[in-house]
């Protein structure tokens, strides 16, 4: 259950776009440097495909629906290592849905300047709104009494969510994708989801 390796596996994939737009701000317009860096950034963000905006979207949108229920999972679950799943299941997509907001941010903005920048921090707020089934299991969860049966339900969600989740990301690799740091964090999060479903599934045998 560490997971301390991976969250800095994740984390340093978003240095170097970070990086990126660090370099690309501070460059002084006009200079031989600024201009290499703009150029290079541009390309970065014309390297940002639709797929690759959609299995973001994707990723935080049902990633945003894991961490709220593993939120409530924090005060209400019983089990105690159902419980140590929630805490660490709320670090991890913390960590996933900063390093995916850290790569949709400076793409859109290389590729269209400051003021389309903007736009994309607000289309990534966007898509961590949660879908209507995603807001019902988080009410179902928050109206649910502690206990046994709480347990029950948060498990089954997570172990669909996460099902979802892993689709995503083979449709994603599946399609043949040109960003190198966009797909290794798609290969990360492939193998971190297939790892917390079997742990997910074998919890579950143990509670029936």
């Amino acid at each position: 259950m560490d997971r301390r390796i991976l969250l800095a596996s994740i984390a340093s994939l978003a240095v170097v776009p970070a990086l990126a737009q660090t370099s690309g701000s501070s460059a002084q317009p006009g200079a031989a440097t600024g201009s290499g860096a703009g150029s290079r950034m541009n390309q970065a963000g014309a390297q940002m495909s639709q797929a690759d905006m959609q299995h973001m979207q994707q990723t935080m949108q049902l990633g945003m629906v894991a961490l709220e229920t593993s939120r409530i999972a924090l005060q209400k679950a019983q089990n105690a290592e159902l419980k140590q799943f929630a805490q660490f299941e709320v670090q991890e997509q913390t960590t996933l849905s900063e390093v995916l907001r850290s790569m949709m941010e400076p793409a859109a903005t290389a590729a269209t300047g400051a003021a389309s920048g903007q736009a994309s921090g607000a289309a990534a707020s966007g898509a961590m709104q949660m879908d209507a089934q995603g807001r019902e299991m988080v009410q179902k969860l928050q109206s649910a009494q502690a206990g046994a049966e709480f347990d029950r339900q948060y498990l089954q969600g997570q172990i669909q969510g996460h099902q979802n989740l892993l689709q995503v990301q083979e449709r994603y690799l599946q399609s043949n994708p040109q960003n190198r740091e966009h797909m290794n964090v798609a290969k990360l999060a492939r193998g971190q989801i297939r790892e917390h479903i079997a742990l997910l599934q074998d919890m579950q045998q143990k509670m029936r």
